[in-house]
């Protein structure tokens, strides 16, 4: 007779044990690294003067731009003043500008102010 045996091992059990458990994580440790490694590179460009906050950008530009509106907006009464154009014409040349900024205005998505 062959003895009876009362244990048997885990893999008999069980199974073989999985190649790996749960999510290997190689993967995720680099990308970690490569995280950490971009926000130091963008720490020291900010810390270089090479990078400026978004909001500074788009307030600067929309000053920028809110002189060079006033600019155009004013040639026709300029104009019309140095070379004695009748107000019609003068008009004529306001109602262009005003239709070319709303145009630009809408291309850009922006409401109002085209035309004003």
């Amino acid at each position: 007779m062959t003895p009876v045996r009362t244990r048997r091992s885990l893999e008999e059990l069980l199974g073989p044990a999985p190649k790996t458990a749960g999510r290997p994580i190689e993967p995720h440790r680099t990308a970690k690294v490569m995280a950490d490694t971009e926000l130091v590179r963008l720490k020291s460009a900010k810390m270089r003067g090479e990078l400026v906050p978004a909001a500074d950008v788009e307030a600067e530009w929309s000053s920028l731009l809110a002189d060079l509106r006033a600019a155009l907006l004013a040639l026709p009464a300029r104009i019309g003043s140095k070379l004695a154009l009748p107000r019609e014409t003068v008009a004529a040349i306001d109602d262009e500008i005003r239709a070319s900024l709303a145009a630009l205005a809408a291309s850009a998505g922006v409401k109002g102010r085209g035309d004003a």
